[in-house]
């Protein structure tokens, strides 16, 4: 799929700043108030188990303000100076193995800290995610897994215009012409990474059922999260790693000047963005 792949090739620090949320810095403002929500929409938390977790997201916060900010700046303006003269295939490499060293890094940090609040789930809330994992069908992964070739093709084709605008500004004829013939319907991917999911979903709750030896599983968790991926999309993502890398490369090479323009002042805005937050002092509410 162009228009996600592409995004968690060149942009998978922006996913992981700001989700879905169209402004970086109200999703950051409001972080804990989302990530809680989220927790929340798979279990049902006690008064207690929220307030802990609440004291949990803004701890998190407060380092990450301070620590990974800086760092996450540091990594978007090499970036620009990457990007500026246009990509090769160890800028992309490079840019895949920054964007993984981010998430390790959120994931050491907080791996006492998701044990402690682990441990007093109990195991009415474990069958209530279980439950509600089960039963969400309204996620776009289905969605897409019910459309027609054609609907599915049209569907990526849109989303893949959407996304290169916003970061490129207007599309050529020719680009969009060429971005058509790059875009496939591929409802085995679909399925791979459903199956996937299914895999991951269920490992989470065994994870949460293992209480007497909950801390060496999330350590294991946290530096081989690709162990819990089954065979088939390993060998998938391999496919489509190297799939992604030939699709951005091509369009590096079609893109005019105005548009790598475009780009970098997209890149200073959410540079701007990060330290203007990481100036911000937020203190641990009682």
């Amino acid at each position: 799929m162009l228009t996600i792949h592409y995004k968690k090739w060149l942009f998978v620090f922006i996913i992981y700043i700001s989700i879905s949320c169209s402004s970086t810095k109200i999703f950051y403002n409001y972080a804990d108030y989302f990530l809680i929500n989220w927790f929340e929409s798979y279990l049902e938390l006690s008064m207690n188990q929220r307030s802990d977790l609440n004291i949990k997201v803004e701890k998190f916060l407060i380092w990450h303000r301070k620590s990974e900010l800086p760092k996450i700046i540091l990594f978007l303006e090499e970036l620009k100076v990457r990007y500026k003269d246009g990509f090769d295939k160890q800028d992309i490499e490079w840019v895949r193995l920054e964007s993984k060293k981010i998430l390790q890094r959120v994931l050491i940090y907080s791996e006492m800290d998701i044990v402690s609040f682990l441990l007093k789930i109990d195991d009415k809330q474990i069958l209530n995610a279980k439950n509600k994992l089960s039963i969400k069908k309204d996620d776009w992964l289905i969605k897409q897994s019910m459309m027609t070739s054609e609907e599915l093709r049209d569907h990526i084709l849109d989303r893949s215009y959407e996304f290169l605008e916003d970061w490129f500004g207007s599309l050529e004829f020719s680009q969009r012409k060429k971005i058509a013939t790059w875009v496939k319907s591929d409802h085995n991917w679909v399925d791979i990474r459903l199956r996937n999911r299914e895999k991951f979903q269920y490992d989470i709750i065994e994870l949460l059922k293992s209480k007497k030896s909950l801390k060496e599983n999330v350590h294991f968790w946290v530096l081989n999260i690709e162990s819990h991926w089954t065979e088939e999309y390993k060998n998938a993502i391999e496919d489509k790693r190297q799939e992604w890398e030939m699709i951005t490369l091509m369009i590096d090479a079609s893109t005019l000047p105005h548009q790598r323009s475009h780009v970098l002042s997209k890149l200073d805005k959410y540079i701007e963005d990060f330290k203007d937050l990481s100036s911000i002092e937020r203190k641990i509410s009682d």
